[in-house]
């Protein structure tokens, strides 16, 4: 019964999050209805890592320091562009990592790993992993998007600085949480097919959904629905089975790469 309503409130949970997806299509603010998507997303995950942090303890001070760390990277990640943003997403980094944490720390397994092993081959091999599928995506990505767009290559620092938001921010917030907040619902059991589903569900979809309302609102439903299956193929699966099946920093590095690649060819998208 237990694992029933864990289901459930899975289904609930992306439930309210495609209401509140629809509904902002209907807003009208000075911002794009996909920036607004995002501040949604904020606000959604804002709120479920708050609950987590409430009905359970905080993590070692190890991980609150990690946790910390990654707040740190991701504030200045938005040095001299936006205070609002690197307050946000450092604020949203801190509130999951700490979530994560203290749900992994909860079950024996099932959990997602920040590194496969801490063996230094192995934590060399995760970097090289994360390079190589970042690489591979990033050259994807140049070809769709010179399709539109005429690259013009420059390599600047900001880039990189800019690309750890994505890198952390996003796979922290808006992956390994659902992940984790999946795995809380579930009391730390995923044993079903139905089971491993929501879970992969929910660290792929609403990440990719937020990317893709300006592309539903210009081209329409089907080129919407179209952008979405784009999406999840060559960027939420991936990056979501590095996390699973390797590690969450493989994912971390492959996810800033890409986007190294995307910013120093085609700039930033500000």
């Amino acid at each position: 019964m237990k694992k029933q309503n864990g289901l459930k409130k899975i289904r609930l949970s992306f439930l309210a999050f495609m209401t509140l997806f629809i509904l902002n299509f209907g807003v009208v603010l000075d911002i794009t209805v996909t920036q607004r998507m995002w501040l949604i997303m904020d606000i959604y995950v804002f709120l479920l890592s708050m609950f987590i942090l409430i009905r359970i303890k905080l993590p070692s001070r190890k991980q609150i320091l990690i946790s910390l760390l990654f707040g740190v990277l991701v504030f200045v990640s938005y040095w001299g562009l936006s205070i609002f943003s690197s307050i946000k997403g450092s604020l949203l980094t801190i509130l999951c990592s700490l979530a994560v944490f203290s749900i992994f720390n909860r079950y024996d397994h099932n959990v997602l790993k920040l590194f496969r092993t801490k063996i230094v081959s192995s934590v060399l091999l995760s970097i090289f992993i994360g390079l190589f599928v970042g690489i591979v995506l990033g050259v994807i990505n140049f070809y769709f998007m010179s399709i539109s767009a005429t690259p013009n290559l420059r390599i600047s620092i900001k880039f990189f600085l800019i690309s750890l938001s994505p890198a952390i921010y996003e796979e922290i917030t808006m992956r390994t949480f659902m992940y984790a907040y999946c795995l809380y619902l579930l009391n730390g059991e995923i044993n079903t097919k139905i089971e491993r589903f929501a879970c992969w569900f929910m660290m792929i979809i609403p990440h990719v959904l937020i990317h893709t309302p300006d592309s539903f609102i210009n081209f329409g439903l089907i080129s919407g629905v179209m952008t979405v299956l784009l999406y999840v193929v060559l960027f939420g699966l991936p990056f979501a089975f590095l996390q699973k099946k390797r590690d969450i920093v493989s994912a971390m590095i492959a996810h800033g790469v890409v986007d190294v690649i995307r910013f120093c060819l085609f700039g930033l998208p500000l």
